[in-house]
């Protein structure tokens, strides 16, 4: 597997959601000790191939995320714990990432 350096969270409109998760992403990559990758979000139209190593959407928009790469999708966008969890499960699937 690809290590990861990049990061995208997206929602359908690449406002407020998605910024949201983004600082919480940033939070639980800190807690994980992988502050070298670079998050940033952005709306659904800006998740295609090439654009993150890793995509952290919501459920709605997770089968056009993972079309253009690996995704991690959340029920709840504003539950850190969620993200925290779920970004953990990710890193630990592979130690290479």
């Amino acid at each position: 597997m690809t290590k990861v350096k990049t990061i995208l969270c997206c929602c359908i409109s690449g406002l407020g959601s998605s910024f949201i998760v983004e600082m919480n992403v940033k939070k639980a990559l800190q807690e994980l000790g992988k502050n070298e990758i670079k998050v940033t979000h952005a709306g659904i139209n800006d998740a295609i191939t090439g654009a993150a190593d890793l995509f952290v959407c919501s459920a709605d928009v997770y089968d056009t995320c993972s079309k253009a790469g690996d995704a991690v999708s959340l029920d709840r966008l504003t539950d850190y714990n969620e993200v925290l969890l779920k970004l953990k499960n990710y890193f630990e699937a592979d130690t290479e990432r």
